[in-house]
């Protein structure tokens, strides 16, 4: 018995295609699968790297300006810190000729109240009643603004000026005119 031969061509190319069918094509589809998803983790991969790497970067950028940044600390600190802020204001008067007469908080509020802004940074109104000449007050302001720490003179109120007499060396008398100043001072914190 022998087989034609266009019939056993067409039997064979018959079971390829069935075998193709049922044993090569899902393979080749778990394959394409796995390659789709072998794409997808590269991807996912190389965005994490790339993040990873962009906050590493940004880690050792900020290492390097790290005097900036305790500046910035300086400049808004994070506790309010009342006694050596108002230590601060009472020495820089007295090195600036200035003598405090009244120092008190005027009030503590957030400043996101004020501003519509949900932030966490605080206003400090400090009003000081103080005595001293235009100069002095001049230097105060001067050293208050070259300072570290942001202040603010929202006000300052003029009071009436008293004569004083400083002797000199050679028994000349000067006056001098002392006035009685009033200054509102803002600063901030965290």
């Amino acid at each position: 018995m022998q087989i034609d031969r266009p019939i056993a061509i067409a039997l064979i190319l018959f079971i390829i295609i069935l075998l193709i069918f049922f044993l090569v094509w899902p393979q080749y589809q778990n394959f394409k699968a796995l390659q789709t998803s072998l794409g997808e983790k590269k991807a996912e991969f190389n965005a994490e790297y790339d993040y990873y790497e962009a906050i590493t970067k940004t880690y050792l950028d900020l290492q390097s300006r790290q005097d900036d940044i305790s500046k910035i600390d300086n400049a808004l600190p994070q506790d309010q810190e009342l006694g050596k802020l108002v230590y601060y204001l009472q020495e820089t008067a007295t090195q600036n000729g200035i003598m405090v007469k009244d120092l008190f908080l005027s009030k503590s509020a957030p400043a996101s109240a004020q501003a519509g802004i949900s932030n966490s940074v605080k206003d400090i109104i400090f009003s000081l009643d103080i005595l001293g000449d235009y100069p002095s007050l001049e230097k105060f302001m001067i050293a208050l603004e070259r300072s570290a720490r942001i202040f603010e003179i929202t006000n300052i109120s003029f009071g009436s000026g008293m004569q004083t007499s400083q002797g000199s060396s050679q028994s000349q008398f000067q006056t001098q005119q002392v006035y009685s100043f009033n200054l509102q001072i803002k600063t901030h914190s965290y």
